[in-house]
């Protein structure tokens, strides 16, 4: 068994070798990739402390090391967005850029800093045709105007060996994709493509794909246990509101929600916020909270469901929880359209085991 644990290793460190012989789109490179930032100008209780970071040129093989290498001098902080403007270059320096920007929490967009402004922050459109380093934001969005494009990989040596690989490198590649929560069919685009053309993806269908996810990453769904106690747990992260979790249990026949969400910095807000609310398909269930707290940054409220909410949330498409100063007040914190969609069948079932 150690044998072919080691055996897989080294065919899949040979396989990222053969993975640095290959270009995305064109060869012929038009400029070594460029970096430069800028911190924000308003005060950290405005704007927060995010960077605008651009990227533009051609991605050399060594684009990621001048990346991490300028990320880490100053000190660039998470739900930092970079910029990118770029014609495409290596396919393994385009995914290494795409996991640096997983690893330092940033989000990206396409888009370059105007040349034609003396504000830093002012961005016009752009291209972006390295997929793969686009991919690695944790939000990825679209710039109005902007253009995001999709070719085949191609080896910069015609070699038939390594031409004959391209099947390891494709399975590397869509398994990069789902680490990115991308739907892999963004991988049969590119294969459908020209080597030396370039095609254009709309942006319903790059949302179709969450390749554009617009600052909010898709549900996930869950039973999980503690201490023996079964939960379902529907989790998503948004730029807005950091972590949110809805997390359904039972206990003597009784069904409980459990919210948890970041607290954004409010959390004495939080605590005195009286106006507590479950959202189902836009309609409002007023709740009382059984229990609530602050911990580690993030805020936990229980409820106790009534057998009007657990109707509505068998039939429900969308829930959420929002708790406010009072019911009539414009703005709240929590959050909202987290989507049931595949995890039915287990909301379902866990409310089944709270009516037995």
């Amino acid at each position: 068994m150690a044998q072919l644990v080691k055996a897989m290793a080294w065919r899949k460190i040979y396989a990222l070798a053969l993975l640095l012989a290959f270009q995305s789109g064109s060869a012929d490179a038009q400029s070594n990739m460029t970096v430069k930032g800028f911190p924000p100008e308003l005060p950290t209780e405005i704007a927060g402390n995010g960077w605008f970071v651009f990227l533009d040129g051609d991605i050399d093989p060594d684009a990621p090391q001048r990346f991490e290498q300028y990320v880490t001098q100053n000190r660039i902080p998470d739900r930092s967005i970079v910029y990118l403007n770029s014609p495409g270059g290596s396919l393994a320096a385009g995914i290494e850029l795409g996991r640096l920007f997983r690893k330092y929490g940033l989000s990206t967009d396409i888009g370059r800093n105007s040349p034609f402004s003396s504000k830093r922050y002012d961005i016009d459109a752009g291209g972006c045709y390295s997929a793969y380093a686009y991919l690695g934001g944790q939000f990825r969005y679209l710039k109005q105007g902007s253009r995001y494009g999709v070719h085949q990989f191609k080896s910069v040596r015609a070699d038939e060996r390594i031409e004959g690989t391209a099947q390891v490198i494709s399975a590397l590649a869509v398994e990069y994709m789902r680490s990115m929560d991308v739907d892999p069919d963004l991988f049969t685009l590119s294969a459908a493509a020209s080597p030396d053309g370039m095609q254009e993806v709309d942006k319903v269908t790059l949302e179709r794909l969450n390749v554009v996810n617009n600052g909010r990453t898709r549900p996930v769904w869950t039973i999980e246990s503690t201490d023996g106690q079964l939960y379902l747990k529907g989790q998503l992260t948004t730029e807005e509101s950091g972590i949110n979790k809805f997390i359904l249990y039972c206990e003597k026949r009784r069904a409980f929600l459990l919210a948890i969400f970041d607290t954004l910095r409010r959390d004495t807000e939080l605590m005195n916020m009286a106006a507590h609310s479950l959202l189902i398909d836009g309609q409002v269930y007023r709740l009382r909270p059984d229990s609530k707290r602050i911990q580690n940054g993030l805020f936990k409220v229980t409820y106790t469901l009534s057998q009007k909410e657990i109707v509505a949330l068998r039939k429900g498409e969308n829930v959420g929880v929002a708790i406010q100063v009072s019911y009539e007040a414009p703005i709240f914190l929590g959050f909202e359209g987290m989507s049931i969609g595949s995890g039915r069948p287990k909301l379902v079932g866990m409310l089944d085991q709270c009516a037995q």
